[in-house]
């Protein structure tokens, strides 16, 4: 199935975002990138920053909402993270490869990409409260502080799953899943 232009759109300028930044990238460049018009770009997206939007909102909302179910699953602890943790390495892999760069581009702290920050701050929730939960079912219940430091520390190694597809080009999504999950496990003890 050929490829929309909106999905064309979205990936020219996820590469050309994570290669030159947003600042220096035009929505020129990106609709010829994109085999598109430029008007056509802007049938799709009002101003260049919603382009950006979407690009994250796109990885973090099917993750948020794994992210919901799972909390309310009768699942022990152990296998609800695991869980999410499969799911949500899964799709940092099927998606587009460059956009785990595009959440550090400076630009992205501005009020219009709000909606990214609070889906990432959701995931970051639900995290959290599967970690507590796995510790607490191995007899170690967590005091906020801690919880709040381990979880970000699990939460950055997710997140930096990109940096190693970078890295190593032969990275295979079950090898991504079963290191990351035994790290994990074996950071919480578990």
């Amino acid at each position: 199935m050929a490829a929309t232009g909106r999905e064309r759109i979205l990936q020219a300028a996820a590469e050309l975002f994570a290669a030159q930044g947003f600042a220096a990238t035009s929505t020129r460049e990106i609709a010829e990138r994109a085999g598109v018009r430029q008007p056509s770009l802007y049938a799709h997206f009002r101003v260049k920053s919603d382009i950006l939007l979407e690009l994250l909102v796109e990885t973090l909302r099917p993750a948020v909402s794994q992210a919901d179910v799972l909390m309310l699953s009768p699942l022990p602890a152990r296998d609800r993270l695991v869980a999410l943790l499969d799911f949500d390495i899964r799709a940092l892999f099927a998606g587009r490869r460059p956009v785990a760069v595009l959440g550090l581009l400076p630009e992205v702290r501005g009020p219009e990409f709000a909606e990214a920050h609070e889906l990432r701050e959701r995931l970051r929730t639900g995290y959290t409260a599967l970690i507590r939960d796995v510790l607490t079912a191995l007899g170690h219940p967590p005091g906020e502080e801690y919880l709040r430091r381990i979880s970000g520390i699990v939460f950055a190694v997710v997140e930096s799953i990109n940096l190693r597809r970078y890295e190593d080009p032969s990275l295979t999504v079950d090898d991504a899943v079963r290191d990351t999950t035994t790290a994990i496990l074996r950071i919480l003890g578990a």
